[in-house]
């Protein structure tokens, strides 16, 4: 699950994001991370994937 939401700081509203993957979950302060780690997952998604 990915969810997106900002919040406040002192300095303005900021984006954040975090995935859920089971038990796991990863946090991100900037788009371009959190679309980094989703390609990466679609990277390794494709290589363990059997043909």
């Amino acid at each position: 699950m990915v969810r997106i939401w900002y919040e406040p700081t002192p300095e303005g509203e900021v984006w954040r994001a975090s995935v859920s993957q089971g038990e796991e979950r990863h946090y991100f302060a900037e788009p371009s991370a959190l679309t980094a780690f989703l390609q990466q997952q679609m990277e390794e998604s494709r290589v363990e994937a059997p043909e």
